[in-house]
């Protein structure tokens, strides 16, 4: 499967804040988990990752601490906000909703009739 960038652009926002719904995370690892879960199909670069998490941070939707890991390095952690959440949330059922539209347009399978 080939992945064009434009197809996933307007997720990355929605996957960062799906993951920092389960946990607190850094971006190395928000990078980890999107490209394990994909099956390494989705591989975001560091740039647009960090552009993203700076958005996210500046619309209020994640907050951001430092902390020290196990061996003494300390990680910039971001975490979910209730702003992020409720964002997150509407994106959910909306998601609901375009999924299925989404698919019926792209697969043709619609049934339309022409007025001629």
């Amino acid at each position: 499967m080939t992945t064009n960038s434009d197809h996933i652009r307007g997720f990355t926002d929605y996957f960062i804040l799906s993951i920092l719904e389960k946990y607190d995370s850094y971006g190395y690892e928000i990078a980890k988990i999107i490209a394990s879960e994909s099956h390494e199909i989705i591989q975001l670069n560091e740039a647009t990752l960090y552009i993203a998490l700076k958005r996210l941070l500046k619309d209020g939707k994640i907050s951001s601490y430092k902390k020290k890991n196990k061996k003494g390095m300390v990680r910039r952690y971001y975490r979910l906000d209730d702003e992020g959440k409720k964002f997150l949330d509407g994106f959910r059922n909306d998601w609901k909703k375009l999924e299925h539209i989404i698919s019926l347009l792209v697969s043709g399978d619609f049934n339309y009739q022409r007025n001629e």
